[in-house]
């Protein structure tokens, strides 16, 4: 793991995807961690979980997987009155959990999955970081913020998967090259060593 200071005193936490999934499971209960795993497995801004709701996900095309589509996103064109909407990959796995957590709690369609006010949604993310910092001994866990479940996110599939630019800007609202680019992680050594020798230069 790797923190980052800003000028304000915050920091930035880039986070291996399994350094990120001790932070889902140290959730405390169901809800928290599809909330957790909104922000960290789809790319969901923090106030774009409290408007999921079970109507928002469907089957993509081929069948098998599917999307979540994002009402009232981000906006920073200034074109889209309400917000921004756009569809995001949710993997299969967390489609049966969440289609678990709606059959047993007896959802309608409209109701929220993640029925919390933002704040209290920041809360449970430093809780299960906090958890997940006593139970790996990673100090680093105690930095890690909202924003970092879905900065975790971009970079995985930006640099460990090496997904399209373009696709990863669709699945996470970004409309520019330059609104995105804050989501990459400068490369270390080792990842140039690997990038470059696997091109024989």
């Amino acid at each position: 793991m790797r923190t980052e200071r800003n000028r304000d005193g915050t920091y930035n936490v880039w986070m291996s995807r399994e350094e990120y999934e001790e932070i889902p499971r140290s959730a405390d209960g169901y809800v928290q961690e599809i909330a957790l795993r909104l922000m960290g497995d789809c790319g969901l801004r923090v106030n774009e979980v409290q408007d999921v709701e079970p109507r928002h996900i469907s089957r993509m095309s081929d069948g098998r997987h599917y999307e979540l589509e994002v009402v009232g996103g981000k906006d920073t064109t200034g074109e889209y009155a309400g917000g921004k909407q756009r569809e995001t990959w949710l993997p299969r796995g967390f489609e049966r959990t969440i289609n678990r957590y709606v059959q047993e709690n007896n959802l309608a369609d409209d109701d929220p999955l993640v029925d919390r006010k933002k704040r209290a949604i920041q809360y449970w993310v430093e809780d299960a970081a906090e958890v997940a910092a006593a139970e790996t001994g990673d100090e680093d866990y105690r930095r890690v913020s909202s924003h970092d479940l879905r900065r975790c996110w971009a970079n995985h599939l930006l640099v460990e998967e090496g997904i399209s630019p373009r696709i990863v800007m669709a699945l996470g609202g970004w409309s520019s090259y330059d609104a995105i680019e804050p989501y990459l992680a400068a490369p270390t050594e080792e990842n140039i060593i690997q990038s470059m020798s696997d091109v024989g230069l």
